[in-house]
């Protein structure tokens, strides 16, 4: 095991929010073309800017600063070669805690034993449609049995608490669906996330298209219970059960319920910049202090004092949500 661990100073932005989860981006490639992520006006590609090393340095350094939570996305994390090492090695820094990922599925099922074996502790699958016209329709890919395949090897392992399967709502698309992903996933040992489409950068987003939270309820029709689960991991989703099933009903509501003021977390792009906000385009590249050969603690510092500068992170009330992020580069 690493030498590393988590000590004093914890890491805090300008209002006192203590940071304790890291989203990191492996890469911006994917093999899927959501059309509400896929942003078809841009053209530019990052990459893996971020060598292996410098990733395991980065997430050393906000270990020492009290993160011990972190997730890997992407694009799709599992396109990056190096993907499994990475995770050992995260799996070996002392203070760690959790190591999540979030994926389109669509190699799961190639790649769920050595996932795990490796030391993958939560895991988010991406699906907006369980009908095969309507999954190419949205993804661009014929990859619907794979992903189920991917999410049941998944579900069966027994390794996770939860296999969470992440589903963004559009009106006209796949909200008629609402009740499939009910039958579907409720009885089994499935977290059930509905989440609301966000105004990303090309996503085409629009009023019409977007459902609220509460409209999801009706379209459910079902008694939902809230999930008081204290052990689960602090975040943004309204957690529900239904009496007598196994499954879990959960909302990601960042439309109209807002939650920046409990918001834990940062994000850190395949190319090495470090996000404060998703809906803000206040971002700072690691990159020079880590060619500097600057060591653990220097990183360290040098993310405290930028996460904890005035206006890197939005104030809510204040700040205006002023930008579409690029969801492939930036992970969601």
């Amino acid at each position: 095991m690493d030498n590393l661990h988590p000590n004093s100073p914890r890491l805090y932005d300008s209002l006192g929010r203590q940071i304790s989860y890291l989203r990191v981006s492996l890469t911006d490639k994917c093999n899927f073309k959501c059309h509400y992520c896929y942003d078809t006006e841009d053209s530019k590609t990052f990459h893996e800017k971020l060598a292996d090393d410098d990733l395991i340095t980065i997430i050393k350094a906000f270990n020492l600063l009290g993160v011990s939570r972190i997730r890997l996305t992407g694009g799709e994390p599992l396109l990056r070669p190096s993907i499994i090492e990475i995770i050992k090695r995260i799996s070996r820094i002392k203070g760690i805690d959790l190591i999540g990922l979030t994926t389109n599925g669509y190699l799961l099922p190639s790649k769920i034993q050595d996932l795990i074996k490796a030391g993958i502790t939560r895991l988010n699958v991406s699906i907006d449609s369980l009908n095969p016209t309507n999954f190419k329709k949205i993804t661009g890919c014929h990859g619907l049995s794979q992903v189920l395949a991917g999410i049941q090897f998944a579900e069966l392992s027994g390794a996770f608490p939860w296999v969470k399967v992440n589903t963004v709502i559009m009106r006209g698309i796949n909200d008629h669906e609402i009740k499939n992903f009910i039958n579907w996933g409720l009885d089994k040992r499935i977290d059930l996330r509905f989440i609301e489409y966000m105004p990303t950068q090309g996503a085409f987003w629009s009023t019409e298209r977007y459902i609220a939270e509460e409209e999801m309820h009706q379209k459910i029709g079902m008694k939902l219970i809230p999930d008081t689960n204290t052990k689960d991991i602090n975040g943004p989703a309204r957690r529900y059960r239904v009496k007598g099933y196994p499954g879990r009903i959960s909302f990601i509501s960042a439309v109209s319920r807002e939650f920046c003021k409990t918001c834990n977390r940062l994000r850190l792009t395949s190319s090495g910049e470090l996000y404060g906000c998703l809906f803000r385009n206040k971002r700072v590249s690691l990159l020079p202090v880590l060619h500097d050969k600057g060591t653990v603690r220097e990183v360290a510092d040098f993310i405290q004092h930028v996460t904890s500068s005035e206006g890197f992170r939005r104030i809510p009330g204040i700040n205006a949500c002023d930008f579409r992020p690029s969801m492939k580069a930036v992970g969601g």
